[in-house]
């Protein structure tokens, strides 16, 4: 069993050293794909967390009713309370929100006896932003609530922050697919030339008796084996990229960077770029049955 292995594993090696410029190449093609795809998927995961952080600082202002009484400012705290997305609400009362306006605009109240025009005001956080949008829908319908201008909301900076979301995805998907395709033409046509220039010997080896797997597998692990390679490149690059982004964005106090998940990536990476190589070597073993077929 181990002198079967150690033969197709000398025969993959092989075929790798055969076409060295082809094989360079198509590491170096799986690693730049398996950089974009894992690149903007850590950005993605960063950034989707960055987001659930702000869900919480994310703050909604309800303004109720100069009419409404104290208990029905209760009853529309506890309504606010409990729809979903809803993380807390706090309340300041007239007198309370009147107080703290005054303390900052001294200069406009000093020496003058101002009816109070406030209302009660609730301050809503989130748990999660795209619950928003049907919060404050469903806020604004309350009659507790103020008719007019009764609720406020950074929409613009949620809408920009789902933006980026979509774009990073949509940005990454699309240069993942190309990338992934050109990297898969190139492993494709290294196990296509490897045999075209073996073919006399996997004819050999079928005429004392090879079956059809170990012709094949040695080719599985030559792709493979590529798929691998650039992914280890790929995790290269992606830590030293996230080394020197760090060390760029460390002066700016509202970006703190997390530390760079070297294990998860290289373990992720691998898989997929082995996964990546034997699909695109399988492929070109059945496409070219020729080359392995008996004569």
């Amino acid at each position: 069993m181990f002198d079967r292995l150690e033969f197709l594993l000398s025969e993959a090696v092989i075929s790798l050293r055969r076409n060295k410029g082809m094989t360079f190449a198509s590491i170096i093609a799986s690693a730049l794909a398996l950089v974009i795809v894992g690149g903007f998927t850590l950005t993605y995961i960063g950034l989707a967390k960055y987001l659930a952080l702000q869900g919480s600082k994310f703050e909604m202002s309800v303004f109720a009713r100069d009419d409404a009484s104290p208990d029905q400012v209760q009853a529309l705290g506890k309504n606010i309370e409990k729809l979903p997305g809803v993380k807390s609400i706090s309340l300041k009362t007239k007198a309370e929100v009147w107080a703290d306006w005054k303390k900052k605009n001294p200069a406009i109240t000093n020496g003058l006896e101002l009816d109070n025009p406030m209302p009660d005001t609730f301050t809503v956080t989130f748990t999660d932003l795209k619950k928003v949008d049907s919060v404050v829908a469903l806020v604004k319908s309350m009659p507790e609530v103020a008719p007019k201008d009764g609720v406020q909301v950074m929409g613009e900076v949620q809408n920009f922050l789902q933006e980026v979301m979509i774009s990073i995805r949509w940005l990454g998907l699309a240069l993942g697919i190309v990338t992934l395709a050109t990297g898969g033409i190139l492993i494709y046509n290294t196990v296509h030339l490897t045999m075209i220039a073996r073919r006399r010997e996997l004819r050999i080896m079928e005429l004392v008796g090879a079956n059809k797997m170990t012709v094949q597998v040695p080719l599985l692990i030559e792709g493979i084996t590529q798929g691998v390679l650039g992914a280890l490149m790929a995790t290269l690059v992606l830590w030293l990229g996230h080394g020197v982004v760090a060390r760029v964005v460390e002066g700016i106090p509202v970006i703190r960077t997390q530390p760079f998940p070297l294990v998860g990536t290289l373990i992720c990476l691998a898989l997929v770029g082995a996964l990546y190589g034997f699909i695109c070597s399988y492929l070109a073993i059945r496409e070219n049955p020729k080359e392995l077929a008996p004569r």
